[in-house]
């Protein structure tokens, strides 16, 4: 699966006024998926429990991502590395 390194390349190019609101569903604590967080988990899909987008809702990819993200806490490292993933 490939990342979501379209997000990352959207967020260097265009000045947006809160790139660290943008992020990988893959970490977002409003993804509902059960199971740990891995990369192997990114082409799962998954309904988004955002409060502000439930009313939409929206299946999305753990390589998806949007700019109401909050981070899952205690996501593990592997999530983190695959979020982070060109970024640089």
């Amino acid at each position: 699966m490939p990342t979501y390194e379209h997000l990352q390349d959207l967020k260097k190019d265009k000045h947006l006024s809160n790139p660290d609101k943008i992020g990988a569903c893959l970490t977002c604590k409003f993804w509902d998926v059960e199971g740990s967080r891995d990369e192997a988990l990114a082409p799962e899909e998954a309904l988004c429990l955002n409060p502000e987008l439930r009313k939409f809702q929206l299946i999305v990819s753990g390589g998806s991502g949007c700019n109401v993200w909050a981070k899952l806490p205690g996501v593990s490292q592997e999530a983190e590395a695959y979020a982070m993933r060109g970024e640089k």
